[in-house]
């Protein structure tokens, strides 16, 4: 059979389809330089493009410097191209915020109020915030808390879990705990909200029936038998820390450390059939089935936590003594369990017909971080803070014939943002450098970028100083011509002459910014 050809003319149109057409088949020589290929239609890699721009304009940033040497000679001086502010003096600047993010200074920084509101599995500031989980009763994960920039101090409120019932007793209700804290930007607060405890289902004992589980990664006491219905667990306290946590606090102590803990609100103790549980303290949890704050135990109720030991565990049965960060076991067979806190309750003895409640553990704010720190102990089955204006219902009570209420933890504060028109009265002001003669002349490099439309020499002012800062001299800037474009990026340079100043050889620059936003990624002083 002849081979038949095919004219292009009688193609046609749309009659190729790309199903027809194999992929990876057409190369760049069957598009015509001249096709109009619409923008859409093509991808950029703007990250390469922008980190291209960046290291271009640093280069013409050193070539600058280096004609401080070479054109200028000028013999000695510094080069700062900042990757943090070592090399800035912070107390004699004013509103020098520093984006350390990228590696700059900008005039555009406002303050922003963060509120981070934590549950056992929530958080209602994700910018700031990871929340925990909590895979089953009794055990999580702390979540974090990150620093934003500009924070140096925090709010914090704690309430603590309410402790589980079980027949005639009540689970005791959490405590409250609140403070500020001094924080550095980015580091990593670890949090836990107390978990409210399970109570005993109040049937026959020995039966088929649920009994107490402890709340939370900092946790209440247990009940010791897992059929025990007539013993509530121990309340988990709330937590704010520099350890992190999970799943229990009954594992190895690192890193569970007092000097890590900040703040403790204490859970309450669980009920027993012939006795309630103790409220969460205060500085002193209460003993079970009472309300006077004590450590010992109250007959075979436990007694509460407080600031150096954990609460006495009720004096039938065998039941624990609480200890740091938690609650001491319920007597076998029907005990219940005591509080946590940051030092737990007494676990509620054992002995029939009587099963008594455990101890309330102790709230804590002694941590040096912490200033205006105060608590509140629940009363009773009440928790401790639910007057705050920031309490949330549903929180840290232990409830009539019911689970013990989760704790809750609120985290306020200012940090700060940058973004947007407009740029504030700014001074940034390096450290004194020291020269090794007396200079007559200066040189100031500036590698600066536009956000706004700035005036040289109105919105961005330098001047120099030989004297540490009590006589300055302006340097007239000029744009040096290194970098144009749309980047905004560009090197500002300008001389000073400072013979006319007191005689010293302590050096330092000045940046004065107004009126438009820009951002300052280094500067250079040299003097001869």
């Amino acid at each position: 059979m002849a081979i038949s050809k095919i004219k292009t003319g009688s193609i046609a149109d749309s009659a190729i389809t790309t199903s027809k057409i194999s992929d990876g088949t057409i190369v760049n020589a069957d598009i015509s330089p001249s096709a109009a290929i619409a923008a859409n239609k093509t991808v950029i890699c703007t990250s390469i493009t922008d980190t291209n721009t960046f290291n271009i304009s640093l280069l013409g940033f050193k070539m600058a410097v280096n004609e401080g040497l070479t054109v200028f000679n000028l013999i000695d001086g510094v080069v700062d191209e900042f990757h943090d502010e070592s090399g800035t003096d912070e107390a004699e600047g004013s509103n020098d915020h520093y984006d350390a993010t990228n590696d700059l200074y900008t005039n555009n920084a406002s303050a922003t109020c963060v509120s981070a509101g934590f549950t056992m599995t929530s958080v209602t500031e994700e910018d700031t915030s990871e929340a925990g989980n909590n895979p089953t009763q009794g055990t999580a994960t702390s979540a974090v808390f990150t620093v934003p920039l500009g924070m140096t101090s925090m709010a914090a409120k704690v309430w603590g879990g309410g402790g589980g019932h079980a027949g005639n007793g009540n689970g005791g209700g959490g405590g409250f705990v609140s403070g500020t804290v001094a924080v550095t930007p980015g580091q990593s607060i670890y949090i836990v909200a107390g978990e409210g405890a399970l109570g005993g289902n109040g049937s026959t004992p020995g039966g088929p029936t649920s009994g107490g589980v402890k709340g939370g990664a900092v946790g209440g006491g247990n009940v010791t038998e897992p059929c025990n219905a007539w013993g509530g667990g121990g309340g988990g306290a709330g937590l704010v820390s520099t350890d992190p946590y999970g799943p229990t606090a009954r594992q190895a102590p690192s890193p569970r450390t007092v000097s890590g803990t900040v703040l403790v609100a204490a859970g309450g103790g669980g009920g027993a059939n012939q006795g309630a549980g103790g409220a969460g303290g205060g500085l002193t949890g209460d003993a079970g089935d009472t309300s006077p704050e004590q450590t010992n135990a109250e007959e075979s109720n436990g007694g509460g936590g407080d600031q150096e030991q954990g609460g006495q565990g009720g004096s039938t049965g065998s039941a624990q003594s609480g200890a740091f960060l938690y609650g001491g076991n319920g007597a076998p067979v029907y005990g219940s369990g005591g509080g946590s806190g940051f030092f737990g309750g007494g676990g509620g003895g054992s002995s029939s017909p009587q099963h008594l409640g455990g101890g309330g553990g102790s709230s804590y704010y002694g941590n040096p971080a912490v200033t205006s720190g105060a608590t509140e102990e629940g009363n009773l089955t009440e928790g401790g803070g639910v007057a705050d204006p920031a309490y949330v219902a549903g929180t840290n009570e232990g409830v009539v014939d019911a689970p013990g209420e989760d704790g809750y933890v609120l985290l306020t504060g200012s940090g700060t943002s940058f973004g947007g028109p407009g740029g504030g009265a700014t001074t940034i002001i390096s450290n004194a450098f020291t020269s090794t003669t007396v200079p007559t002349s200066s040189r100031i490099v500036v590698f600066e970028e536009n956000v706004d439309s700035p005036t040289l020499n109105t919105d961005i002012i330098a001047s120099v100083s030989r004297d540490n800062g009590s006589t300055y001299t302006a340097a007239t800037l000029a744009d040096s011509g290194y970098v144009t474009g749309s980047s905004g990026q560009r090197i500002l340079t300008g001389q000073a002459t400072i013979s006319g100043q007191p005689s010293g050889q302590s050096m330092r620059w000045k940046l004065a910014l107004a009126n438009n936003t820009v951002k300052i990624h280094g500067v250079s002083l040299q003097w001869a």
